[in-house]
């Protein structure tokens, strides 16, 4: 069973506005952003994984294939194209919308640490989950 599978609580983020703003997201999306503590929930069923994201009343669902391309909406609305590949304790995901790439790669560190690393123009945030 891989480390990935659980859920995974907010503990903290490291230069998120700079990536947002790299992202075009706006000031608004922004600030909700800022203040929210996502929740991930990752299960896996076969071929098929999901990943839950909750964060405060706004609840995503993203099951997928690894290496099948797959439509998604982001939590700001925005429609994305998405592949993802697991690679061991390792989950990268490449999201693509309006000409623009963002690379998503979630890693689990040690038993009990979850680090999300997302990418987009060289602009690099780090989000930290705990197991819950």
């Amino acid at each position: 069973m891989s480390a990935l599978i659980g859920k995974w609580d907010f503990v903290s983020y490291e230069n998120l506005d700079a990536y947002m703003s790299a992202t075009g997201v706006s000031e608004e999306h922004q600030k909700v952003a800022r203040a929210s503590k996502p929740i991930l929930d990752i299960s896996n069923s076969g071929d098929s994984w999901t990943i839950k994201t909750t964060v405060g009343d706004k609840i995503k669902d993203t099951t997928f294939v690894p290496g099948v391309e797959f439509e998604s909406v982001a939590l700001t609305g925005q429609a994305l194209k998405c592949t993802v590949a697991i690679e061991g304790n390792k989950m990268i995901e490449t999201q693509k919308a309006g000409g623009v790439e963002i690379i998503i790669t979630r890693e689990v560190s040690g038993d009990d640490e979850l680090v999300s690393v997302m990418s987009v123009k060289g602009v690099n945030a780090t989000i930290r989950f705990k197991r819950g």
